[in-house]
């Protein structure tokens, strides 16, 4: 994997140890051994190559895998393209644009209907309403 930010220049690492606290990922990587070192990095963008990562469970999905798939919903009608996952401290919400509209939608078993990876398609089945919140 590589470390990269905007004060640090770019280099390899390995990860030591890991665990959450408080919500927050707490990594300790091989080599740097002082908070002093490890300060140098706060903020710091961790890249994994996807071919490092381990095979997600079914039904579990990478956040890079989501992002760019076009949003159907059940009618077939095109909802947008997700942009990004946001972290909502419980569901995670998916946050799907297209031109000028932009829907929020709970990544949510309820209103999945599908998710092919391979065709960068997502179907889902919304309550009624729920495009109009975003508005």
């Amino acid at each position: 994997m590589t470390l990269s930010g905007a004060h640090i220049t770019e280099r390899q690492a390995e990860i030591d140890s890991f665990r959450r606290q408080h919500g927050h990922c707490i990594v300790k990587f091989r080599g740097i051994e002082t908070i002093s070192e490890a300060e140098k990095y706060v903020g710091a963008e961790i890249k994994i190559p996807a071919a490092d990562l381990p095979p997600a469970k079914e039904g579990w999905y990478y956040t890079f895998q989501l992002k760019g798939c076009a949003v159907f919903a059940a009618d077939g009608e095109y909802i947008g393209t997700v942009t990004d996952v946001l972290d909502s401290g419980g569901t995670q919400i998916l946050k799907v644009d297209r031109e000028n509209e932009e829907t929020l939608i709970p990544f949510a078993q309820s209103y999945l209907i599908n998710i092919d990876l391979d065709q960068r398609r997502i179907e889902v089945d919304l309550p009624e309403g729920l495009r109009d919140l975003n508005k």
